[in-house]
C-alpha cells in the first residue's frame, strides 16, 4: 500500500532548472526538495499563526505577567 500520494506542479521553465540544481548540489530528488520547501514554509505558517495569537492575547490583556525571574521560579 502507497504512504504518500502523488502531486504533480508546473513550474515556469526557469524555477525549474534552480529547483534541480538546488537538489542536485543537496543530493536530494526534487521529491524532496519539495517536501521539504513545503515542509518550511508550513512551518512559517504556523509559527506567524502563534505570534498574532500571542499578540491578540496581549493586546487583550489575556496574558499572565510572570512576576520574579525564571530561576526562582524553577527552585
Amino acid at each position: 500500500m502507497r504512504t504518500s500520494t502523488i502531486v504533480s506542479i508546473s513550474l515556469p521553465p526557469a524555477m525549474a532548472r534552480q529547483s534541480e540544481k538546488v537538489a542536485s548540489q543537496q543530493q536530494m530528488t526534487r521529491s524532496e526538495l519539495v517536501r521539504t520547501a513545503l515542509r518550511n514554509y508550513l512551518a512559517e505558517l504556523d509559527a506567524a499563526k502563534s505570534i498574532r495569537v500571542y499578540q491578540e492575547e496581549k493586546r487583550a490583556g489575556k496574558l499572565k505577567v510572570l512576576k520574579g525571574s525564571l530561576t526562582s521560579l524553577m527552585t
